[in-house]
């Protein structure tokens, strides 16, 4: 008798992105799942949804910023500086899907507890709430590297 180890389908489809609009890049669904391990638990919808929320954040907060560049002359974010390269991408597309990506997670981390949780998993719901902090810590320094500001704003007294 012999058996056939199949690894599980991912939860979301093969291929499967959050499309952009044509300046701003897609986000690939299964690239996010494997750079932030959100395993099974988070379903492909739950997914997609946290993406669109993550998308009106990042998207919100760099209107102007993106209104400049297009003044400038860039098509598409990936124009933006294109000799910076990060892993052979645009470093300005690799800062946007970082900030897209972390700011769906902390959506994620902040509104789907599990309801049945027992006094461990409520215990560990505490933790959730510092790993959201720490996701929107990192949408904020991937948005003020991308606009070319510093990320800390300190005023002496």
């Amino acid at each position: 008798m012999s058996f056939v180890s199949v690894p599980p389908d991912p939860v979301s489809p093969p291929g499967s992105t959050m499309p952009g609009d044509g300046w701003w890049p897609d986000i690939d669904c299964n690239a996010m799942r494997d750079a932030l391990r959100l395993g099974e638990l988070v379903t492909h919808a739950r997914l997609l949804g946290a993406l669109e929320g993550g998308l009106l954040t990042v998207e919100g907060e760099l209107a102007i910023w993106r209104a400049a560049r297009e003044a400038e002359g860039c098509a598409s974010l990936a124009e933006v500086e294109p000799a910076r390269t990060i892993g052979g991408k645009p470093r300005a597309v690799v800062l946007y899907t970082r900030a897209v990506r972390c700011a769906a997670a902390a959506e994620l981390a902040e509104t789907h507890r599990d309801v049945t949780a027992t006094t461990h998993g409520q215990a560990r719901a505490d933790d959730e709430k510092l790993t959201a902090a720490d996701y929107r810590r990192m949408v904020t320094e991937a948005v003020r590297d991308l606009i070319g500001t510093t990320r800390v704003a300190i005023e002496l007294i």
